[in-house]
Formats: C-alpha cells, sequence, structure tokens
C-alpha cells in the first residue's frame, strides 16, 4: 500500500536524523578513552547537520543543505585550528534554518533555528570563557525539550508535548540534584514518551501504528483530524476539499489506517482505479460515463443512474462475512451529482445515508466542493455524522492549506486550523 508523500517524507528524514546519531554515539564508544570534550561536542554538532543536510534535501530546501555543509566546514576548521569555537557550527547551522524558515513560511521550523542557534552561543559562552561543560549541557538538554514541544505544537500531539515538559523538568532537576545520572534519565524519559506515543497513535487509529507514522509523529493525519475512534466506529464521513488536494491521496490515506478486519469497498468517480494501488484487493466500482468493458477488477456503474450504484453496494455487502467491518470510500458523488436533479441527489444520498446506520458500516464520502452548488454541498453536510473540510488558498504569495472539523459523534468543532 502507499505512503503518502508527506508522511514517507518525515519518515526519511527522521531516519536520517536516527542514523546520523547512531554512528556518532557509536564512534563516542568506540573512542571514548582517546576523544577530547571538544571533539565529543564537534562529533554531535556534524551528527546534527547531516540530519538537517537529510531535512534539506527531502524537503528541497537549499539553505538549509548549504547551511549543513557549511556548519560542518565550520566545525572541522575550528577543531583543527581552534577548538573552543566549534560551537560556530551549532550558530551557522541554526542560522541557516531560521533562514529557511522564513522562505517556507514555517514558524515552527524558525523556532528549532532560534533554539539550535542560541544552544551554539551558550555553548560558545560557556567553553571559552568558563570553560563549564555540565552547564552548557543541561542547557542543551533543554533546548532539546524546547524541541520536542515545537514539534508536538505543529503535529498537535499532546504525548509528544508531555514528552518535551518532562525532558526539562528531568535536565533542570537532574543537574541541580544528580549530574552523574542526567543522561540516564533523560535516555528512561526519552523511551517512556516513545512508548506512550505509540499507545496514543494505536487508540488514535485502532490499530498498530506504522514506522513511518511514529517516525512522523503522525497524529494529524489529513483524512483523520478530528476524530478520536477508528474509522469503522463511524457511519458517515464526509470529506470536502477546496483547491489542488488529490482526492486520490485521500483516499490511500484512509485506506492505510484501516484496521484488520476492515474491509474496503472503492466507490470511485474522477479518480480512475488505475490511479490506485494496493497490496490487498478491494471490490471497486468506476461510477464513469466511459463506454469500456467492465474489467474482473472492478465494475463500471453509470453514473446517470444511482439505482445500479445501490445494486453493486448491495450484492457487493452480502458477498462478505460478518466478521468484516465493511467501508465504503470514494470520491463517486463528483460523477454523480452532475447527472442528478437536487431532488434525486437528496434522495439517493439520505437513503446511503440510512441503509449505513441501520446495516452498521461506514461510508467516506470524499467531494470536491468548490465544482458543486452550495445546496449540494449542504445536503452532503445534512447527513454527515463527521464533516472534515480541507481547503488550499493562496497567502501572501504562498499556498496554505487548512483543515476544519465538524465532528457530531465525539462533539469536536473547530475552526480553519493550517497543517
Amino acid at each position: 500500500m502507499k505512503v503518502s508523500n508527506n508522511t514517507r517524507e518525515e519518515m526519511l528524514v527522521w531516519i536520517g536524523f536516527a542514523v546520523s546519531f547512531a554512528i556518532a554515539f557509536f564512534i563516542i564508544i568506540v573512542g571514548q578513552e582517546k576523544l577530547m570534550v571538544d571533539q565529543v561536542w564537534a562529533i554531535w554538532t556534524i551528527a546534527m547537520a547531516t540530519g538537517f543536510i537529510s531535512h534539506g534535501i527531502w524537503h528541497r530546501e537549499k539553505i538549509i543543505i548549504f547551511g549543513g555543509f557549511f556548519s560542518i566546514a565550520v566545525t572541522l576548521f575550528s577543531l583543527v585550528f581552534m577548538p573552543p569555537f566549534f560551537p560556530m557550527g551549532w550558530v551557522v547551522l541554526g542560522s541557516a534554518v531560521t533562514a529557511s524558515s522564513f522562505l517556507s513560511n514555517s514558524r515552527f521550523q524558525s523556532l528549532i533555528g532560534i533554539y539550535v542557534t542560541l544552544g551554539g552561543i551558550i555553548t560558545l559562552l560557556s567553553v571559552y570563557l568558563t570553560g563549564s561543560t555540565n552547564s552548557a549541557l543541561m542547557v542543551w538538554m533543554v533546548l532539546a525539550g524546547l524541541i520536542f514541544i515545537t514539534v508536538a505544537m505543529e503535529t498537535r500531539n499532546p504525548i509528544v508535548n508531555l514528552m518535551g515538559v518532562c525532558w526539562i523538568l528531568v535536565s533542570v532537576t537532574s543537574y541541580i540534584f544528580v549530574l552523574d545520572f542526567m543522561l540516564p534519565l533523560l535516555l528512561i524519559t526519552f523511551i517512556a514518551g516513545t512508548s506512550a506515543n505509540f499507545f496514543y497513535l494505536y487508540r488514535l487509529l485502532g490499530r498498530t501504528p506504522k514506522i513511518g507514522e511514529i517516525f512522523s509523529f503522525a497524529s494529524r493525519a489529513l483524512s483523520l483530524h478530528g476524530l478520536k475512534k477508528p474509522i469503522d466506529q463511524y457511519r458517515v464521513l464526509a470529506l470536502l476539499i477546496r483547491g489542488n488536494i488529490g482526492a486520490e491521496n485521500v483516499i490511500h490515506d484512509l485506506m492505510s489506517r484501516l484496521g484488520p478486519n476492515c474491509k474496503p469497498i472503492l466507490l470511485l468517480g474522477p479518480t480512475a482505479p488505475m490511479q490506485l494501488s494496493f497490496s490487498e484487493k478491494a471490490k471497486i466500482g468506476w461510477a464513469t460515463a466511459i463506454s469500456v468493458v467492465s474489467k474482473p477488477d472492478y465494475t463500471i456503474l453509470p453514473p446517470e443512474d444511482p439505482s445500479k450504484v445501490s445494486v453493486f453496494l448491495t450484492k457487493t455487502l452480502e458477498t462478505l462475512s460478518e466478521e468484516v467491518k465493511p467501508i465504503i470510500i470514494g470520491d463517486f458523488l463528483d460523477n454523480m451529482i452532475p447527472h442528478m436533479s437536487e431532488s434525486t441527489f437528496y434522495k439517493f444520498y439520505s437513503d446511503l445515508a440510512s441503509t449505513a446506520r441501520m446495516l452498521n458500516y461506514t461510508v467516506v464520502s470524499i467531494v470536491k466542493a468548490d465544482i458543486h452548488s452550495e445546496v449540494t454541498i449542504n445536503v452532503v453536510k445534512r447527513f454527515a455524522d463527521v464533516i472534515i473540510e480541507n481547503r488550499e488558498r493562496e497567502d501572501k504569495g504562498k499556498l496554505v492549506r487548512e483543515v476544519r472539523v465538524s465532528n457530531q459523534v465525539d462533539n469536536i468543532h473547530t475552526n480553519w486550523e493550517k497543517y
């Protein structure tokens, strides 16, 4: 099953950071008896710069890529000729991240850049003026906690936010009372926070989270924003999209988050079966007016005849065992609405929603809201238990994506929020 591009990129970025820090940790363990303090700090600087280079490559941010390589060069030059000035590598890296954030209009990235720059300046002053590495370590750990909190603010993940707060408290407390146990305590904090985040995602998704979702802290998935239970526990969901947001990406996102007992039934419209790829065989109906012979793996449904769609659903549902949970997903309404009057569409959609509630299965309608009348969209909203609206708009020359949720089941109602 395909992983969305955003999730794949975030996963690769986090893997890049994890690999670079793992290599740094291995080098320090092997050479701990020979390495000086400045060299240890320099290794971590290079590891951080390498992680940000990975970030710049996958997110195509040239300033971060250049800043990462320049940071490594400054660190190595300082280490050879002026060891006390190696923290300038952090200052260079943090400045590059901050500068890149202004071009990408990312407030959270700018905060992370500021934290890295501030940590470099404080380390430079502590090493060069006082020689106190312990105080610099404590400051860096506090900044690391702030980075966790910043990531949690962006992803709206309460567990990562709590982990960041606990990380800061453990850093300051252990520095004051038990300095020798600071790193072991922080390791325990990280393991506990990661485990809690795993169970949080499990409850949110209704299944075991995948590695990409753990690495990317993906609790803010486009198709799950505002849902507190697994998808199969809702009856009628309406996902309204405006702007250049692909329905096929939303379908893949939904499919990747279904539980093992869920059986997807795809009702497609503008999205063709050939645009999707799945590891499992799903029942597929395609509401389209093209004149082709139906292939064995999907059924052609005339969009001007809603009764054909109803018959397809009835027959498909009858073939499923009682153990599975049917989930009907698709953008079929976009192709059917132009062929129906308002009264015909109202009857068809109200019958579809009522049947889903009576037979206890789930319908997820993906509708391109900006190509239909307001009356039609209001009908879609009227019968939905959960309405998730996603839009793309221009703001100061940049495209901004926002989401708004009206969840009657969990009593969650939000304003437009950027993601």
